[in-house]
């Protein structure tokens, strides 16, 4: 008998690798031409199991959720559409739900609950959004394959039955690693077709799937916006100074990616939000939430009120990912008469994009202070009103600093903890002019042996203009400084050392003198 079985089996299985070949011409997907998957990912369509996400489009690097699991799960235990729709209208197992981006999948989480197929995450709590591991999915397809035994422990025999069931079949298995939509297509084809349950059947001898055509498929598009890992943001503005009155139109387009080749975050949700000054300004939105085309882009209008004049426009934007909400920022204004900044800071001890910065500038007159973002890049820009402004700048490099200690100067401190505070020049913004702040800078070091809190002057040979820095406690001084040729005096005008050249992005240690 175990003969015959894996005769069938493998029979199917050669039956559904010809169904797969002949058919590959009519893939309705353009993304998954070079995925080792597309086959499972084509059967899985055409089931009705997995669906594309639009524009032709599979996603096949996109996590699933925990949410679209239950559906899935529910398709291969037979349930439909309208079994689920008469589920939700039962109270809900958990508490997550309801009221959430997650409960169309109410219905199905609470059927698959119901059948002990999915569990909770302790508290009442179901955790909807967040991505399944690979052993999450073997988990589930071993319980609705009726091969689960109390004794199981987890989760190792878990990981155990992906080997025994041939569950990891074709996949490079991990069972901590996050499983994509073209890995869960692979493993449960496998399910579908190569695995019987006790009773000797497997599941597609026991569920009727939809069985389209693949030449008359018709690709329904994604209901369920997807959540990707390791994802990030960028903003554009079509305009980041318009003029004053209201009626102006801008447009806020965020291109979404992933991963580390920062591929297209496809068919995911963006929230967008605006202020002028402190006012709350989403009103004037044309939408507070998108959802990202194939290219991983979306955008929405913000439509400017004579309120706004001379306000700093804030516009920001989130995405959801690895169990949280991440922001990015980007300003605008809408004056006659102002002046725009930009620049980049990075940390100045190894040149690595600053992100974690934050950009201040104070008006010289008024002394109000006004944030502005900077990016994963480190990038920033914004429009300001004309005016006399001082640029602060606070960053931490913790493990990137190659002395301990606390370290001052005329514009600068170091904590013991990493955290930079740089201080610029103040410096005068004209109307319509655009000015890019010299935010980029490298460390100079040393030991002079002097007492605490003595004073070297680093004069900039190109334009005299001089830094202090003090010593500390062990002799020696740090601080930062624009790219340039420098030379050191003590206080009396003798000069120390000469000729330095201080580079961005890297420390330059004259030693002892």
């Amino acid at each position: 008998m175990m003969k015959l079985r894996r005769a069938r089996s493998i029979l199917l299985t050669v039956i559904l690798t010809i169904i797969m070949t002949s058919t590959s011409l009519a893939t309705p997907y353009t993304d998954i031409e070079h995925n080792p998957h597309s086959d499972a990912i084509l059967e899985m369509s055409r089931l009705g199991i997995l669906a594309g996400v639009g524009n032709n489009q599979f996603a096949p690097q996109a996590e699933l959720n925990r949410a679209a699991a239950a559906k899935v799960a529910g398709y291969l235990l037979g349930y439909t559409e309208a079994d689920a729709t008469i589920a939700s209208l039962s109270e809900s197992i958990f508490t997550d739900i309801e009221g959430t981006q997650h409960a169309w999948a109410l219905g199905w989480i609470n059927l698959m609950a119901q059948n002990d197929i999915l569990k909770g995450v302790g508290n009442n709590r179901y955790a909807p959004g967040d991505s399944l591991q690979m052993v999450h999915w073997v988990a589930i397809l071993t319980r609705i394959l009726q091969h689960e035994n109390e004794d199981m422990t987890w989760p190792e025999g878990y990981n155990d039955m992906a080997n025994n069931l041939a569950l990891d079949r074709g996949l490079y298995y991990m069972g901590t690693k996050l499983m994509n939509r073209s890995e869960m297509a692979r493993m449960t084809t496998t399910a579908l077709y190569n695995i019987e349950r006790p009773d000797g059947k497997r599941i597609i001898d026991v569920v009727a799937f939809a069985q389209e055509p693949l030449d008359e498929w018709h690709i329904p598009e994604q209901n369920e916006p997807l959540f990707y890992n390791n994802a990030n943001i960028t903003q554009k503005l079509s305009r980041a100074l318009v003029p004053t009155g209201g009626g102006q139109i801008i447009t806020i387009t965020v291109t979404a990616t992933y991963g580390e080749n920062n591929l297209p975050a496809a068919h995911t949700q963006i929230g967008f939000f605006a202020n002028a000054g402190q006012a709350d300004r989403r009103a004037q939105l044309s939408a507070t939430e998108a959802i990202t085309d194939a290219n991983g882009v979306a955008s929405v209008q913000y439509t400017t009120l004579a309120g706004d004049d001379n306000l700093q426009l804030h516009f920001l934007s989130n995405i959801y990912t690895d169990g949280a909400w991440i922001d990015r920022s980007i300003y605008a204004m809408a004056s006659n008469t102002a002046a725009f900044i930009s620049g980049r800071v990075i940390n100045p001890f190894n040149g690595a994009p600053a992100s974690n910065a934050t950009i201040g500038i104070i008006d010289e007159k008024s002394k109000s202070y006004t944030p502005i973002s900077v990016n994963h890049e480190g990038y920033y820009s914004s429009p300001v009103n004309v005016g006399e402004y001082s640029v602060n700048i606070e960053l931490n490099a913790a493990q990137t600093v190659p002395y301990g200690g606390v370290y001052k100067g005329s514009h600068f401190t170091l904590s013991n903890s990493g955290d930079i505070r740089i201080s610029l020049r103040p410096q005068k913004f004209s109307v319509g002019n655009s000015y890019t702040i010299a935010s980029e800078m490298g460390i100079i070091t040393g030991i002079r042996n002097r007492p605490q809190g003595s004073e070297i002057y680093i004069l900039r040979k190109a334009d005299n203009v001089t830094q202090i820095a003090e010593i500390g406690a062990s002799g020696r001084f740090m601080i930062t400084l624009p790219p340039g040729t420098y030379d050191i005096y003590n206080n009396v005008g003798t000069v120390l050392k000469g000729n330095i050249i201080i580079q961005k992005g890297n420390v330059t240690d004259v030693g002892s003198f």
